[in-house]
C-alpha cells in the first residue's frame, strides 16, 4: 500500500535548514526552482516522473505558504527554548552581552548573513555565555532544526534592535550637524543625506527587512 504523502502547506512545516537550502535553489536554478524545490523537500528523485494529481497538490502547496512572508515584526522571541533535547537561552537584552557577542551579532546582520549565522550570536546553550568553549558547530546544528517561523521570530527581534540603534545614532549625528551646519562647518547636502538615512531606517523597522524567499 502507498503511503500518503503529507502536503507541507506552511512555513511551520519547514524548518531552518530547507528554508536556507530552498533559497540556494532559488539562486541557482531561478527559471527551475518550483519543480527542484518539490524533490528536495518531498525527497523526490525526479518530480516529473510524478502522478499529476500529487504534483500538482505539492505545487499548490508550496504557493500557498511561499507567497507569504513571515511578519517578524508580530514576533516576539522566548526567553528559552528546546532544541534536540537541549535547552538554549535567548537574552534580548543587549547590555547584557559581551563585545565579542555584539560585535559577531553586527557584523553578522550587515553582512546579511545566513539566518542561522546570525542565531548563534544569540542563541546560547543554556549554563553558557557566549563563545565560552562550547561547540559552536553542534549548537548550529541543532539551531538549523528549528522551524524557520521560530528562527525568524528571534532573528527579526535583533534586526529591528540593530536597525533602531542605528537610527537613535543617526539621529543624534543629524542634530549634532544641523547645529555645525548653522556655523557654515557641515553642508546642508550631508545634513539632508543623514535625514534620508534615517528615514530609511524607521521604514524598515516598521516590517523586518528580511523576508523569506519566495518560490515561482
Amino acid at each position: 500500500m502507498k503511503q500518503e504523502i503529507e502536503i507541507i502547506e506552511s512555513w511551520e512545516q519547514v524548518t531552518l535548514a530547507q528554508f536556507e537550502e530552498i533559497c540556494k535553489i532559488q539562486e541557482q536554478y531561478p527559471d527551475d526552482d518550483t519543480k527542484r524545490i518539490i524533490e528536495f523537500l518531498y525527497g523526490v528523485d525526479d518530480a516529473e516522473q510524478l502522478p499529476l494529481p500529487e504534483y500538482m497538490a505539492m505545487v499548490a502547496g508550496l504557493r500557498n505558504f511561499a507567497a507569504n512572508p513571515v511578519e517578524t515584526s508580530k514576533l516576539t522571541p522566548a526567553a528559552t527554548y528546546t532544541v534536540e533535547g537541549r535547552q538554549y537561552d535567548v537574552d534580548i537584552t543587549p547590555n547584557n552581552f559581551t563585545a565579542g557577542q555584539y560585535i559577531d551579532l553586527t557584523n553578522n546582520i550587515k553582512a546579511s548573513a545566513a539566518v542561522s549565522d546570525i542565531l548563534t550570536a544569540v542563541v546560547i546553550p543554556h549554563g553558557h555565555t557566549y563563545n565560552d568553549g562550547y561547540d559552536m558547530a553542534a549548537v548550529k546544528r541543532d539551531l538549523l532544526t528549528l522551524p524557520v517561523t521560530v528562527a525568524f521570530a528571534i532573528v527579526g527581534f535583533f534586526v529591528r534592535w540593530s536597525a533602531a540603534s542605528s537610527d537613535t545614532f543617526l539621529r543624534c549625528l543629524t542634530k549634532w550637524m544641523k547645529k555645525a551646519g548653522k556655523k557654515g562647518k557641515v553642508s546642508k547636502e550631508k545634513i539632508a543625506e543623514l535625514e534620508k538615512a534615517t528615514k530609511e531606517l524607521r521604514k524598515r523597522m516598521a516590517y523586518s527587512p528580511m523576508y523569506l524567499h519566495t518560490a515561482s
